[in-house]
């Protein structure tokens, strides 16, 4: 019996995309599955923000609409990163607008939070870590696009994507910051003990 969910068949490791079979450990099914990770992330620490009214007086940033924001852009990405590995001709693609967004927060981040001079132990609040994991995730995703386009291929993403990727774990780790900030959290830094 077939459902809109499962066929029952099982998939023998692999997916069927524009009429290709690919394993499940190709790297563009890698790197795709974690932009779909990363935006799932970004999704639960939406609701913490939603819950924290990151949008009312006292919140210079509103994080929710930030997060929001950066799941649209990683939807685009994950087109892009498809076309390119699929063989899609048209996607819409991650412009320079995009990072150039997440730069403009990130200059207004900075000049609230203080200056960093340690590592800074993950926590604080809720809404904190799970920014601070989807930074994780968004670096492993960076490292994903690396090896899905290794040096000597002919496979692309456009510069624009990449330098967005790289900028992604730092606005996540901005706004971890800014969050315990705003909320009154100091920062920890490790002891080495």
């Amino acid at each position: 019996m077939e459902t809109k969910f499962f066929t029952g068949k099982g998939d023998d490791g692999k997916s069927r995309i524009n009429g290709n079979e690919v394993s499940k450990s190709n790297p563009i099914v890698e790197f795709l599955g974690s932009l779909d990770e990363l935006n799932s992330w970004l999704g639960y620490a939406r609701v913490e923000a939603d819950k924290l009214k990151t949008g009312s007086a006292g919140w210079r940033i509103d994080v929710a609409a930030v997060l929001k924001n950066t799941q649209n852009s990683l939807f685009i990405a994950q087109a892009e990163a498809a076309a390119s590995g699929f063989g899609y001709e048209k996607s819409p693609k991650i412009t320079e607008e995009k990072t150039k967004y997440f730069e403009g927060v990130i200059v207004e981040i900075d000049k609230v939070v203080p200056k960093i001079e340690k590592f800074i132990v993950v926590g604080g609040t809720e809404l904190s870590a799970r920014l601070d994991v989807g930074r994780a995730i968004a670096r492993r995703v960076e490292r994903q696009a690396k090896k899905y386009v290794p040096e000597d291929s002919n496979k692309n993403l456009t510069p624009e994507m990449l330098k967005f990727l790289n900028r992604l774990s730092s606005i996540l780790f901005a706004l971890a910051r800014y969050v315990n900030f705003v909320s009154g959290v100091k920062e920890e830094n490790p002891s080495y003990d």
